[in-house]
């Protein structure tokens, strides 16, 4: 439920941000992303109700790499290049 709460939180953040900048950016920008979020909003609020949280215990196993010259590899490379490299 938290996640729910954190996501319409967010939203209507989001909203009231916008509704604060309709001065600077007009009614015809912030009317269709106000618009958009709403029904985001809406469709979060009517399927919070329906879920339940259940608590799992799951075995897993995470795995760990350290990647020798990383950091300095990184630092030189676009982020798309690092990417490349690393999926290499």
């Amino acid at each position: 439920m938290a996640d729910f709460e954190t996501q319409i939180q967010k939203l209507s953040a989001a909203i009231a941000g916008l509704e604060s900048q309709r001065k600077s950016l007009g009614n015809a920008v912030v009317d269709p992303a106000i618009a958009a979020l709403r029904e985001q909003l809406k469709q979060l609020e009517s399927t919070s109700g329906d879920r339940v949280e259940t608590d799992e215990r799951k075995l897993v196993t995470i795995v760990f790499g350290d990647v020798s010259g990383f950091t300095a590899l990184s630092e030189r490379l676009d982020p798309e290049k690092v990417r490349e490299v690393i999926n290499g």
